[in-house]
């Protein structure tokens, strides 16, 4: 029997005075079942780093040829294809 997602809940106050962004992140973010705890919490920091218009979680560990954050714009276009941790070579050239 495969193993399930892992659904957590994050409730993050966001304070970037640099960038004039102060909002309250109330984020879902499922765990892989192969996932640790410390690249999941990777993934949530970096995505209240990199908070802005159409950025998302991708699908993760479940998909190599998605990233693990992207920004698509309005026409879902890709903007950004955001990394976690140290990807391999080959992610990198397909980033």
């Amino acid at each position: 029997m495969a193993l399930t997602a892992t659904m957590r809940r994050f409730a993050i106050e966001l304070a970037d005075s640099d960038r004039g962004i102060y909002e309250a992140l109330d984020l879902r973010v499922a765990q892989h079942p192969s996932e640790s705890e410390r690249f999941l919490v990777t993934r949530v920091l970096a995505r209240a780093l990199e908070h802005g218009e159409g950025v998302e979680f991708g699908k993760g560990l479940s998909s190599e040829d998605e990233p693990a954050l992207a920004q698509r714009n309005l026409r879902g276009e890709l903007q950004a294809w955001i990394e976690v941790g140290s990807p391999s070579a080959e992610r990198i050239h397909r980033a």
